[in-house]
């Protein structure tokens, strides 16, 4: 279970574990979303982009109490709407700060995924996120 958790934490810290990982430092805008379109791609086959969305929105209202620039926007309901949203919320914030809470985000967001479909399931598919980044898009279709 703590190696699980750790392999969570690590996966989802700031993006620089995830696929096509952020920089060590501050990072830019369309680094810190990388990891949010790989594993949405991931997860929309599973739990479909309203599944997404609803737990991207609850992740996020959990941290917008900690970073009020966060914006929650409940009527937002596509996954490139919140994106696009997060990443003018991120865009605004002072670079280190923005990574900061991108990474908060993302853990969030995994252990919100985790308690819903398991810990397994979850380093499944964040591991097939990071495998598709490696792979070329022809090699992906290939796996299909």
């Amino acid at each position: 279970m703590e190696r699980d958790d750790k392999e969570r934490q690590q996966s989802s810290d700031d993006g620089k574990a995830l696929p096509g990982g952020g920089q060590s430092q501050a990072g830019s805008t369309v680094d810190r979303l990388r990891p949010w379109r790989r594993i949405s791609g991931q997860l929309v086959t599973l739990i479909g982009e309203n599944g997404f969305c609803a737990l991207f929105g609850r992740a996020l209202r959990t941290l917008a109490a900690r970073y009020e620039w966060l914006r929650v926007d409940p009527t937002q309901k596509s996954i490139g709407g919140l994106l696009g949203s997060l990443e003018r919320d991120l865009a605004g914030a002072e670079p280190t700060v923005a990574d900061i809470a991108n990474g908060e985000l993302l853990n969030t967001f995994t252990r919100q995924l985790s308690s819903l479909i398991g810990e397994a399931l979850t380093a499944r598919l964040l591991e097939q996120a990071r495998a598709s980044e490696q792979q070329g898009p022809e090699d992906v279709q290939e796996h299909k």
